[in-house]
């Protein structure tokens, strides 16, 4: 299809066949305006057996262009049409506020947002509960995709990728798996930071960058303002960020220790995941265990 270029990734298990075992599968989605991925669970050995990503073309970035372009490709996608035990949808966007549980009501959630600026008229308020956090992530969320999402995938589970990323990290965190301070998550166009004392989370933001220079300067900002030194921290990586770019060159210089976060141990991976790196599509493959 025009609107989507080649796939960046496309894994699958030997063994694997879309047309076996139906229902007998999750199905998990990410989608944002700059791509959209996918993979599949296999529940009977709690395996994963298939991902593929796709990067967006320039024209497509726009909702209502999405879309239309998202349900052309899973037409002709035969992955996309089968039957699954559930389907999850992550949704990727910078916009996202955070609600401690004791200070969240349901019917004064738009007060919450008040200072973010986007048209309601087109987008509708959801909520995603925090169980680890104890909190409650508010974001706005297209009505144009939700009809499409409702439409191609129904009874699809929504979360927010910072719901999924926050939750897993967490887990980890606090069941010993990672021990960083400082963790990572960069994407095309934002960033994230989570900053952990102990195994409580102390600080989450994301920000948008166009240049490495732009991603340091905001992250910089952020230790200042927490009052932390670079090189008494140690940091870990999220993302689609190889080992041959700036950054990595960069961070390596900055900060104490630096390593790219492990894969969560709650699932096992088909031996063709080995084909990219651990710590890439970190959401993608976490939203299941998000409630």
């Amino acid at each position: 299809m025009h609107q989507i270029v080649q796939p960046t990734y496309c894994i699958k298990d030997v063994d694997y066949n879309e047309l076996n075992d139906p229902g007998k599968k999750f199905l998990s989605i990410e989608l944002s305006l700059g791509g959209f991925s996918y993979c599949i669970l296999d529940t009977d050995r709690f395996r994963y057996v298939a991902l593929e990503s796709y990067d967006t073309a320039e024209q497509t970035r726009d909702y209502h262009v999405l879309s239309h372009a998202l349900e052309t490709f899973v037409k002709e996608n035969k992955a996309l049409t089968g039957s699954y035990q559930r389907i999850s949808l992550a949704f990727n966007h910078p916009m996202v506020t955070l609600v401690p549980d004791e200070l969240f009501s349901h019917s004064q959630k738009k007060k919450y947002v008040d200072f973010n600026t986007y048209p309601q008229d087109e987008y509708e308020l959801r909520v995603d509960k925090l169980n680890n956090l104890s909190a409650h992530a508010l974001y706005p969320f297209p009505k144009v995709l939700n009809q499409k999402i409702n439409f191609l995938f129904p009874g699809c589970r929504v979360r927010h990728t910072s719901t999924c990323l926050i939750e897993n990290i967490l887990y980890m965190v606090r069941y010993g798996r990672v021990s960083s301070q400082l963790v990572l998550h960069v994407q095309k166009d934002h960033f994230e930071i989570l900053v952990f004392d102990g195994e409580m989370l102390s600080f989450y933001n994301s920000f948008g960058y166009q240049t490495w220079d732009d991603l340091f300067y905001y992250l910089f900002y952020v230790l200042e303002q927490l009052g932390l030194q670079a090189e008494n921290l140690d940091v870990m990586l999220y993302g689609e960020v190889g080992i041959d770019t700036e950054f990595y060159r960069k961070v390596r210089l900055y900060f104490k220790t630096f390593s790219f976060g492990p894969r969560n141990d709650l699932y096992k991976y088909s031996v063709s995941f080995d084909d990219i790196p651990h710590h890439y599509f970190y959401n993608l493959l976490n939203i299941n265990a998000c409630g």
